[in-house]
């Protein structure tokens, strides 16, 4: 069995020139036996990084406060260079702390399909058909968590595909919310959306600390059957 963790970048509206430009899904999917070792793993990073910045272990990681705090009060306590370590190390130690792990990510450019009202839907329907082949593919019955999102609207866009010509035959009940908060696994697939939005529009102002190039250290985990190759797996469309 395997779990999907997932995460979101950018708002779902149509584009109008004030709001964000893209929709962005990453799902880290983790094999169910390796769970507990994975959370040994990512709490003994966390234990590192509290003793070497004093960010508590039950302080959340959420990667574009880690650049710029707001409600992380937390983090106003701790230098800008060290709360970008911080992102760098999670990020770098992926492959470490989940080596059998794999990463589907959905990239949706707004401004190439104008003619979707909303994007979460759309978005959401190509990440969980792309975890369904990956559970073909294994043979293995998978669930999906998630940060918070449109419940209502994801479980009405799971009866809608299992109802379909090709319903999911390894895809496992609702799609579970959990807050980021409280999960270290969903806190890594919000790091990893964050790299992979930094890569696809990357701002001046963080030019300077490379954190476009984040997303490359997680080449190993991509599933790159998931999309057409030199893709990096990203499905586009």
């Amino acid at each position: 069995m395997y779990f999907m963790y997932v995460d979101e970048s950018g708002d779902p509206g149509r584009y109008n020139g004030s709001n964000t430009p893209h929709f962005i899904l990453s799902g880290l999917i983790v094999p169910a036996q390796e769970w507990q070792l994975a959370l040994e793993r990512i709490t003994a990073f966390r234990e590192a990084v509290k003793q070497h910045t004093g960010l508590a272990k039950r302080e959340e990681i959420h990667s574009a406060e880690l650049i710029r705090p707001g409600r992380q009060v937390a983090y106003k306590q701790i230098a800008k260079t060290a709360r970008i370590q911080i992102l760098r190390d999670f990020v770098g130690g992926m492959p470490g702390f989940f080596p059998n792990a794999r990463i589907i990510n959905v990239c949706l450019d707004k401004q190439r399909f104008p003619h979707y009202g909303a994007y979460l839907l759309p978005a959401w329907q190509r990440l969980l058909e792309g975890f369904e082949l990956f559970l073909a593919s294994q043979q293995a019955y998978g669930a999906v968590m998630s940060d918070a999102t449109d419940a209502n609207g994801l479980r009405g866009l799971l009866r809608v595909m299992r109802k379909g010509p090709n319903p999911p035959q390894f895809l496992l009940e609702d799609v579970f919310h959990c807050a980021s908060e409280h999960s270290y696994f969903v806190q890594a697939a919000d790091a990893i959306t964050y790299c992979l939005f930094r890569q696809e529009y990357p701002k001046g102002s963080t030019r300077k600390f490379n954190l476009g190039n984040l997303f490359q250290s997680l080449d190993g985990l991509l599933l790159k059957s998931a999309a057409p190759a030199g893709t990096q797996g990203i499905i586009r469309a």
